[in-house]
């Protein structure tokens, strides 16, 4: 028997080793059935598995052809566990960057992994690469974008589902009582799931037309009707706007000319990026304020590169057009950095600070300049030159309706230059480290840029969807590589703070905001309340995840980390905050605006407080904040209050026939929409409490909007809007003593006061800016301030006295605030005073907008100025 397995076995070994043998193999060899013990145990005996094993079997093996002794060559297996734990023998947790066990020992700048692993990392299901993966062969984990997309679908599927069976109930004839057959975890929610309208802004007519979606700060006025109401009748409140308003017009319209004339005069040429740079000490302190600003976040720029050209730059031959990209480099950050202090002597020119005009006219340069520069061969620094014109807009406040658009076709040619790919895909020798590493940095900067664009403009973004396995940037300081660095060393933990910390962070929520982005604007989601609680703990989340740097560089990152999630908490629970006096159930929401919005304050207020403008000016916070707070509390206080007292009519019919005329007031007051006089709630101590601290945080709003106005020149509308928001909360009872039942509701005559305060408030900030104009003697300054009329007193008494006649009063003279000077207020005055609707012509006489306004509804009044005029 021995022998004859023998036999077997040397016959076996003599198969073809590209698998275990089989019973069919060893039939072929062996017309004699095996022995019955082998078939039963369904293996082969110790001494048979291990002749199919041996080296002989492998080097007879007829796939050796050739040499009898040449040995197949095996492939090297990839090594999963870092070096310095496989040197040492140690278990490895194949964490990257670096793994636990050297984190923990201190060998952190030790720990490497093989090469191979490092091109495979793991990427989830939306195709965006892990920030600290598991290096396992295997299984690769599910990111929290992924997992986000895949529950939203099981969630829509499950309610698609039971929306079906629920409909084929009732048509089978089992008649009214179906849910009781089918029971659902979604009927009870049902019932008290409140109808959210779809928040959107669409003006103009034809093909001349802007859009906004949910996500953008200014569509959730769609939906709040009485702040329209309540502007609507402080601008109509004050006839004297008129002749303040064609002078003021007048700034814009020359402003606009000599801008014309100086973009006629461009051609793009490198000669005049050189004219434009100022001395090298001014270039110093403006590119020291850069870097410690906005390259803490956006690192855009290799530092010790960027040092090493700059030197070279000032040592160039005076006709070295070869140094003209670097030169629109320095130009760009001259232009960032023109309104990121605090000036004390800041001056106007028209209604735009001096400063940021100036920044304007370095921007229009480069601008041209780099439009002519040809785009089949893009380098590095042309993908720099491109994001740091978006920076440069975007912290100015310039060109803000163009820039969704324009951050769109600078992603889109990244997308086309293969950015979003891992740059390892291209074959040795084509490309370095240095560029590598680059690369990385600059893809997701670009895709930041265009997300926050998205978002403010209510539009999709053009990475959802979008398949991207490009590595994260390496947590490096700059120094630790440089052109001719051949391998990159080990990024250090996330924990420690680097010039590319906030990439690498701010990657790990990016998933997140993206799904977020795409269901908010999407006005086919049928999002529940169960959804939004689900999403607040993914948001809260990644809020907790922040890392606490103690480096005093990480300031800004850190906080610029927080105002990207906290708007999305504001975003989701907005709409539903405004129920949460009549269904205790969304008491959480309500809470959660307050937070997030006093949040967002208190980082703004603490980078104010250090004369830190870059976060105010680049990001529209404090806009979407006072939107929030001021739609919220209003509701809460309207479903609160009795329905006898509180209505009162347009309160036009109480404004002096001067103000308004007669006649017009007598065919408006039929029509006159109704407003309502807002009540801190008298039944709910906690509704009262929000009420009071969301009344108390508007003015902080205020104040810090007026910074950004005071210091760009821009965002009247905005201002005015907030002020307006101002007008309508309910009144605050400054005596503690004072028990919240006994406030009773503001009057009719106090509606008037709220809103001619509210015009007080913006004519107060715009005479300040006519106080500020560059050309101080000019003739036209010195008429504009010598006829501004004062204000219709408050009181009736002073109403008759003003209707006497008219006072004026300079510069420096008291005796009450001005009128507002907003251009096109009193166009809007003008066209009700004529019988016309807002929507009829309202904008006729405003000749110094770029675009037929003629269709626009009343939002559009207080939206045309955003961004500017040009």
């Amino acid at each position: 028997m021995r022998d004859g397995l023998a036999a077997r076995s040397d016959q076996i070994s003599r198969i073809p080793r590209k698998s275990e043998p089989t019973l069919f193999q060893l039939h072929l060899h062996h017309p004699s059935p095996p022995c019955p013990t082998i078939i039963c145990s369904g293996r082969w005996p110790p001494d048979t598995v291990m002749s199919t094993r041996s080296a002989e079997s492998r080097d007879n093996s007829p796939e050796h052809d050739g040499d009898a002794t040449e040995k197949r060559a095996s492939k090297k297996r990839k090594v999963l566990s870092c070096y310095a734990c496989r040197s040492r023998k140690m278990k490895c947790d194949r964490v990257y960057p670096v793994c636990g066990r050297c984190q923990k020992s201190g060998r952190a700048d030790q720990c490497t992994y093989d090469p191979r692993l490092l091109d495979d990392l793991p990427v989830n299901g939306d195709g965006h690469v892990e920030q600290q993966s598991v290096l396992q062969h295997d299984t690769a984990p599910v990111g929290v974008g992924s997992s986000d997309s895949l529950n939203w679908k099981i969630r829509a599927q499950e309610r698609r589902l039971e929306a079906l069976e629920n409909k084929l109930a009732t048509q089978s004839g089992a008649g009214t009582h179906s849910h009781e057959l089918l029971p659902s975890h979604y009927n009870d929610s049902e019932e008290t799931e409140p109808r959210i309208h779809e928040e959107m802004m669409f003006r103009g007519k034809a093909f001349k037309t802007q859009f906004y979606g949910s996500t953008c700060s200014l569509s959730a006025l769609a939906q709040f009707s009485e702040l329209q109401a309540f502007t609507r009748e402080s601008v109509i409140s004050s006839s004297n706007m008129g002749h303040v308003r064609d002078d003021f017009m007048a700034f814009r319209v020359r402003r606009k000319v000599m801008m014309k004339e100086k973009n006629a005069r461009r051609r793009g040429y490198d000669e005049e990026i050189f004219m434009q740079l100022p001395q090298k000490s001014l270039l110093d302190a403006n590119i020291a304020l850069y870097f410690q600003t906005c390259e803490t976040t956006y690192r855009i720029l290799h530092e010790p590169s960027f040092w090493r050209d700059y030197q070279a730059f000032w040592e160039r031959q005076s006709n070295d057009e070869s140094q003209t990209p670097f030169a629109a480099v320095l130009l760009y950050i001259l232009a960032i950095g023109k309104c990121l202090q605090p000036n004390d002597g800041n001056i106007f020119v028209g209604d735009s600070s001096f400063d940021r005009d100036t920044a304007l006219d370095y921007i229009e340069t480069c601008d041209m300049w780099l439009q002519r520069q040809s785009r089949k061969q893009t380098t590095l620094v042309f993908f720099q030159l491109q994001c740091l014109s978006l920076l440069a807009k975007r912290i100015n406040c310039l060109k803000l309706k163009q820039d969704w658009t324009n951050s769109g076709d600078v992603i889109r040619l990244a997308i086309a230059a293969g950015l979003h790919r891992n740059p390892s895909l291209l074959s040795r020798g084509r490309i370095t480290e240095f560029e590598k590493e680059m690369r990385r940095r600059i893809w997701v900067i670009i895709v930041e840029l265009e997300l926050q664009g998205s978002i403010d403009c209510g539009l999709p973004s053009s990475v959802c969807g979008l398949y991207f396995d490009v590595q994260p940037p390496s947590n490096l300081p700059d120094e630790a590589f440089a052109a001719d660095t051949t391998q990159i060393p080990a990024g250090r933990p996330i924990e420690h703070f680097t010039s590319t910390s906030y990439l690498n962070v701010s990657l790990q929520s990016m998933p997140l905001r993206l799904h977020l982005l795409q269901i908010l604007n999407n006005p086919t989601t049928d999002l529940r309340y169960s959804d939004v609680l689900h999403y607040d703990a993914k948001l809260n989340g990644a809020l907790t995840s922040i890392p606490p740097w103690t480096d005093t560089r990480a300031e800004i990152p850190s906080m610029l980390l927080k105002l990207q999630i906290l708007q999305f908490l504001l975003i989701l629970h907005r709409p539903y905050a405004a129920y949460a006096v009549v269904n205790k159930r969304f008491n959480f929401s309500f809470t959660a605006c307050i937070d997030a919005a006093s949040a967002i304050l208190s980082l703004h207020e603490q980078l104010l407080s250090k004369n830190v403008l870059a976060l105010n000016h680049l990001r529209n916070d404090a806009l979407r904040a006072g939107i929030t707070l001021a739609q919220t509390t209003y509701h809460n206080c309207f479903h609160a209050s009795p329905v006898d007292g509180n209505v009162v009519t347009s309160y036009s019919d109480q404004i002096h026939p001067m103000d308004a005329g007669v006649a017009y007031m007598q065919q408006r007051l039929e029509h006159a929409r109704e407003l309502k006089i807002p009540q801190l709630p008298t039944d709910n101590l906690l509704s009262a409490t929000l009420c009071t601290t969301a009344v108390n945080l508007l003015e902080k709003v205020r104040q810090l909007f007026e910074h950004k106005v005071m210091r760009l020149g821009t965002g009247y509308m905005e201002y005015f809007l907030l002020c307006s928001a101002q007008g309508i909360m309910p009144n605050i009872s400054q005596d503690r003593g004072t028990s919240i039942s006994s406030i009773t509701n503001a009057t009719a005559d106090d509606l008037i006061s709220r809103g001619r305060k509210s015009l007080e408030r913006v004519t107060s900030l715009c005479f300040r800016v006519l106080a500020l104009q560059k050309e101080s003697a000019d003739t036209l300054v010195n008429t504009f301030r010598q006829n501004v009329t004062i204000p219709t007193p408050l009181t009736p008494n002073s109403d008759s006295k003003a209707s006497t006649g008219q006072h004026t009063c300079t510069h420096g003279t008291s005796g009450g605030e001005l009128p507002t000077v907003i251009p096109g207020t009193s166009a809007i005055a003008n066209a009700l005073s004529e019988g016309k609707d807002l929507g009829e012509g309202a904008f006729d006489e405003l000749q110094d907008l770029q675009v037929d306004i003629s269709g626009w509804t009343f939002p559009d009044f207080w939206n045309f100025d955003m961004g500017g005029t040009f």
